[in-house]
């Protein structure tokens, strides 16, 4: 994988009401009542904190329903928390045309034990000389991946109690998946590293950044990359230039440009499950190892989950928009997303 350099940055508004197809006007779902309690919502057993991704519907009466978490921070607990949290949202459902309308939406949890709902911990001694050892090991040319991967494994069971110990272990794993050219896990640990932006270093956020929005556009990742550059163009400390918002832009417009055949490329995850903002109207779904189970589109006035003939061609219907893509199967399964003619 080509690294790309380039400074961070660029501001891209994303709108809840918008209009498609010459004539909707769609207005997106908001939450309206929270029925977690502090203590439940954001409490971990035993002192530790951790993350979760959960996709889920939100129905024509503003109930969420089909909750799949798809990745986490490797305890069980996060996944049951993440499920009873969502369950115990209202929303204000989605309108077209003022009109009610089932909806998808795809969120980034974070589990802290502060009643404050942040974590006010930070890194631990013993997790410092772990991590500095690693880097270390990075920079030694002769250093045995292998055992540095231990290194990691070991940093992470007995030391990554807390979120900021998490956002630097998911910065050391994507280096470390860097190294070993495993781009595909490199991509996602660098995602994580992004979306725990608040627990870290300035210098390490905008490197884990370049990093994310350089590997979303090596795997056709469009619509996140665009994401990316939103959340990085609002984020403090970054002091982003003009010069180099369009230097962003016109990075991800000449990609985009320049691909002729549109391939995104995914890997599910320990969970059994991976999911991406979709936005190619028409696709095939092509299997390169392991197994898959379902195929699901979650979209904005429309759902449809595929668990046989998932091979052949799909097409969005032209009323839907804001699709969210689900696969779920066997872990590590790897697959092509292909877009075809219209």
């Amino acid at each position: 994988m080509k690294k790309v350099k380039i400074s961070l940055g660029i501001t891209l508004l994303i709108l809840s009401t918008y209009v498609f197809g010459n004539t909707t006007q769609f207005i997106a779902a908001k939450i309206i009542d929270n029925d977690n309690q502090t203590e439940e919502a954001f409490t971990s057993r035993g002192g530790m904190e951790g993350w979760a991704k959960v996709s889920f519907i939100i129905d024509k009466d503003g109930n969420t329903r089909d909750i799949v978490v798809f990745d986490n921070s490797g305890k069980d607990r996060y996944t049951t928390k993440t499920i009873r949290y969502i369950k115990n949202l209202k929303y204000a459902p989605a309108r077209a045309n003022d009109n009610p309308v089932s909806s998808a939406k795809n969120m980034f949890i974070s589990h802290t034990y502060s009643e404050a709902g942040h974590s006010e911990a930070s890194i631990t001694p013993a997790f410092a000389r772990e991590y500095q050892l690693i880097m270390d090991s990075f920079a030694n040319s002769s250093a045995n991946m292998n055992d540095v991967n231990q290194l990691i494994d070991k940093l992470v069971d007995d030391h990554t109690k807390n979120l900021n110990e998490h956002a630097l272990a998911a910065w050391l794993k994507s280096i470390y998946y860097y190294k070993n050219q495993d781009f595909l896990e490199y991509m996602r640990q660098s995602q994580i590293t992004v979306d725990l932006y608040q627990y870290l270093p300035i210098a390490i956020l905008a490197k884990s950044s370049v990093n994310l929005f350089e590997s979303q556009l090596y795997f056709g990742y469009f619509s996140e990359a665009k994401q990316t550059l939103s959340r990085m163009g609002n984020t403090d400390g970054l002091n982003l230039s003009e010069q180099t918002q369009a230097e962003f832009l016109g990075l991800l417009k000449d990609k985009m440009a320049s691909e002729s055949d549109k391939v995104i490329k995914g890997k599910v995850t320990h969970l059994g499950a991976w999911s991406y903002d979709h936005q190619i109207p028409k696709f095939q779904v092509k299997l390169t190892n392991g197994n898959i189970d379902s195929v699901e589109l979650r979209c904005n006035r429309f759902q449809q989950k595929y668990t046989s003939n998932w091979q052949n061609t799909m097409e969005i219907p032209s009323q839907a928009n804001g699709c969210i893509l689900l696969i779920q199967g066997d872990v590590g399964t790897t697959f092509d997303i292909i877009e075809t003619a219209i």
